[in-house]
C-alpha cells in the first residue's frame, strides 16, 4: 500500500519535471529565435532612400544608401513617377530613366551611396512650376535580397514638410564665407596699393 502510494507520488513528481522541462525547452527555443532575429537585424543590409538638404544649399538631393553591415544583393530600385531634375523636361533629367532605376544593381555594398540632385526648394514649391515635372511626393521601392531572404521596402519621399522651413545652417561654412570675403577685401586693397 505504501509502495503504491510512493509510486503514485513519484509518477506525479516525474510528470511535473517532464512538464517543467518541456516549458524550459520551449522558452529556450524562443530565446534562441529572438537571438537569431537580433543577429540578423544587426548584420543585414538596410537600403535607405531619403531626401536631404546640405547646409547653406537650397538644392534637395535624393540619397540612396546601404546603412547595413552586409551587401544588398540584386538591388532593384523603382520610382513610381517621373521627377525631372531642376524642372527641365528631358529624358536625361528624368530620374525614372536613370540606370539605377532601370537595371538591377548586383551588389550594393555597406556604406555605398548614390545621390541624385532634385531641384532647388524654391522651384519645387513654386506656384508656377509644373507638379508633373517636380512632384512634391513620390515613392521609391527598393527590392533586394540577402542570405535566403528577399526584402521589398516602399520609401515615400514627401518634400511637403520642408515647405516654409529654413535651409540647414552650418556655422563653419558661414565662418569660411566670412574669411573668404575678408581675403577678397585684402586682395583688392593690395591691388589698389600696387
Amino acid at each position: 500500500m505504501i509502495l503504491d502510494y510512493l509510486t503514485g507520488v513519484l509518477v506525479i513528481i516525474t510528470a511535473f519535471y517532464a512538464w517543467a522541462t518541456f516549458k524550459i525547452l520551449r522558452a529556450n527555443e524562443k530565446v534562441v529565435e529572438v537571438m537569431h532575429e537580433q543577429a540578423e537585424a544587426i548584420t543585414r543590409p538596410y537600403v535607405c532612400v531619403s531626401p536631404i538638404l546640405e547646409p547653406d544649399n537650397p538644392i534637395f538631393y535624393l540619397r540612396i544608401t546601404n546603412s547595413g553591415k552586409t551587401a544588398a544583393q540584386k538591388l532593384r530600385l523603382t520610382i513610381d513617377k517621373s521627377f525631372y531634375k531642376f524642372g527641365e523636361k528631358s529624358e536625361d533629367n528624368d530620374l525614372a530613366s536613370h540606370t539605377a532605376f532601370n537595371e538591377i544593381i548586383s551588389s550594393f555594398q555597406p556604406g555605398a551611396v548614390i545621390v541624385f540632385s532634385l531641384a532647388q526648394s524654391f522651384k519645387i514649391f513654386s506656384k508656377q512650376e509644373d507638379n508633373e515635372l517636380l512632384p512634391h511626393s513620390f515613392t521609391v521601392t527598393a527590392e533586394y535580397s540577402y542570405q535566403d531572404k528577399t526584402v521589398r521596402e516602399n520609401n515615400i519621399i514627401d518634400l511637403t514638410p520642408y515647405l516654409g522651413s529654413n535651409i540647414p545652417q552650418d556655422p563653419y561654412v558661414r565662418k569660411l564665407k566670412d574669411i573668404d570675403k575678408s581675403i577678397e577685401k585684402i586682395a583688392i586693397n593690395i591691388e589698389k596699393k600696387t
